[in-house]
């Protein structure tokens, strides 16, 4: 324990926690740059464009999409590691998605909707654009679907189970 008395993991889940909401509000502005919907045919066109301004709205679209997937990621470890360190969750194999489910901290079908954002993020990671300009579009649709959702059940979680004390 800090002074604070919060351990580092909680700390950080909790800087997350802060955190993610302008990075959420940033990646809806940015998507609002390709049509109401989204419009892939949009988005894809500025990913192929000879104009750096237009690949800048893409590049900043990616990059929101990487940060709140590796931030939802963390939460979901840190959260169990939380968890395990206070004696609340079993130390279990499984993705942190799939074991947070299965404490019905979030649904199975989020949990494998989150890995699947997980997997499309990973395949931007080796195999860089402009080949997978698809993925990301179709990765942050998915992303954007579960992100309320899953911040509103993560944190019920955390909070219902101790990991972070009440405020």
């Amino acid at each position: 324990m800090t002074a604070s008395g919060l351990s580092k993991g909680q700390r950080r889940i909790g800087v997350i926690l802060q955190e993610i909401p302008d990075a959420r509000e940033q990646l809806l502005a940015a998507m609002e740059g390709f049509g109401l919907d989204f419009e892939e045919g949009r988005f894809l066109t500025a990913a192929s464009s000879r104009d750096a301004h237009e690949r800048n709205r893409v590049a900043v679209v990616e990059r929101l999409f990487e940060v709140l997937v590796n931030w939802m990621h963390e939460l979901a470890a840190r959260g169990l590691e939380e968890g395990q360190r206070l004696g609340v969750v079993d130390k279990t194999p499984g993705n942190p998605w799939e074991r947070l489910a299965a404490l019905s901290a979030i649904s199975h079908e989020s949990a494998s909707r989150l890995q699947r954002v997980k997997e499309l993020r990973d395949i931007l990671g080796h195999a860089y654009p402009p080949a997978n300009w698809r993925t990301v579009h179709e990765g942050v649709l998915m992303l954007v679907d579960e992100l309320d959702p899953y911040l509103a059940s993560f944190e019920e979680w955390v909070y219902e189970e101790e990991i972070l004390p009440s405020a």
